[in-house]
């Protein structure tokens, strides 16, 4: 028997609710560390795993969580890239025993990207760019263990923002297999691949600002249908009297 994942969305950490509140009232889908963890624990004794990504990446501390969870496993970990494997999607593929990918698929690595909140000075400039390269090592690590590259080598790979057809992916040693060729080392003839651009995630910036303005809708909506004592203030809900739409036109005007 096999164990299925699905990972077809943005990667978010389990800790931060920010994000994952930003994410839930829009009714946008996101995947987390917790969701591998909880299959992983309700697998059979060494049960193959098997799991599918199309995902543009998210959150670098949760792909190497997942990353973590999955090499540490016990039975085989096969890995299908349906469509995309990008940022930290692609960390998650390197721990398959066996990575194939679609004909049309696509996989890109990168330098990780910062995002700091308010203003920095200098140190902080300088603070910040030193966690950045700590997080490339640990980043091309993953790399290295699967494709036998050197550092150096993924590293420029990284600096370039490098996207891989499945192909050029098997040729370097980032997936084993093209899936439906019959080849483990690939096929004759590559099919022309378009791909789309990677979609952006909310910045911190946005999100912060984002739950503050949910803050202040939600404290309004209790002051008009109320005059008990204050409560704490309960989850946003479908049926509220804030207008969904409203705070959808709100939010735009901060970007």
């Amino acid at each position: 028997m096999t164990k299925k994942i699905d990972l077809k969305s943005d990667i978010l950490d389990d800790s931060d609710s920010y994000d994952r509140s930003f994410y839930d009232f829009f009714g946008m889908p996101y995947f987390l560390p917790s969701q591998v963890q909880d299959v992983l624990s309700s697998a059979a004794p060494n049960e193959d795993i098997e799991l599918d990504i199309n995902s543009n990446g998210g959150d670098t501390s949760a792909a190497s969580t997942i990353y973590s969870m999955l090499k540490a496993y016990q039975g085989k970990v096969n890995i299908f890239i349906q469509g995309m494997a990008a940022s930290a999607a692609s960390i998650i593929a390197m721990a398959g025993d066996h990575v194939a990918m679609a004909p049309t698929a696509q996989m890109m690595i990168h330098k990780c990207l910062a995002d700091p909140a308010g203003y920095v000075n200098a140190d902080d400039l300088r603070q910040l760019a030193a966690q950045n390269d700590s997080v490339d090592v640990g980043i091309a690590n993953a790399y290295m263990l699967k494709t036998g590259m050197s550092q150096s080598d993924l590293f420029q790979l990284m600096s370039n923002q490098t996207f891989m057809d499945a192909q050029t992916a098997v040729d370097k040693g980032f997936a084993d297999e093209i899936a439906f060729s019959g080849e483990k080392t690939g096929v004759a003839d590559k099919a022309p691949v378009f791909s789309n651009s990677i979609s952006k995630m909310p910045s911190r910036d946005i999100v912060n600002k984002f739950n503050l303005l949910l803050g202040k809708a939600k404290a309004f909506d209790k002051l008009q249908t109320t005059e008990e004592p204050p409560k704490a203030v309960e989850p946003i809900k479908e049926n509220t009297q804030t207008d969904k739409s409203e705070l959808t036109k709100m939010l735009a005007l901060l970007y």
